[in-house]
């Protein structure tokens, strides 16, 4: 039989043992169980991104010549040197909301403006 110091110190070693596997099991679960959580955080990371790389286009896309000057005609309505503008009578636009089957032509709403 062994004294009794080195039966103490075996069950120490296997206690700790024990609680050290414990512990590295419930961390790995935990861990297991975590991992959903990181491909969620993923792929919203992948997702912002996508949506900071189309923002940052669109920002630069505002920053050009072409924007402004697109801006400029569709939402003030201003024109270039030398252009004209082209505004249908009422009527004519009133035509067109009614019946399409009774509708004239376009080239002839054109051919009744001038001439």
């Amino acid at each position: 039989m062994k004294p009794i110091h080195l039966q103490i110190r075996t069950i120490i070693v296997w206690a700790v043992s024990l609680v050290l596997c414990l512990s590295a099991g419930g961390t790995i679960v935990h861990l297991w169980a975590r991992r959903g959580v990181v491909r969620e955080r993923e792929q919203e990371l992948i997702a912002l991104q996508k949506e900071n790389r189309d923002l940052e286009g669109a920002f630069k896309e505002t920053q050009g010549e072409a924007y402004v000057e697109r801006m400029a005609r569709d939402k003030l309505g201003m024109i270039r040197d030398g252009e004209t503008i082209v505004i249908m009578p009422d009527r004519e636009l009133n035509a067109d909301s009614g019946n399409k089957a009774e509708a004239p032509a376009n080239w002839k709403k054109w051919w009744r403006l001038f001439y």
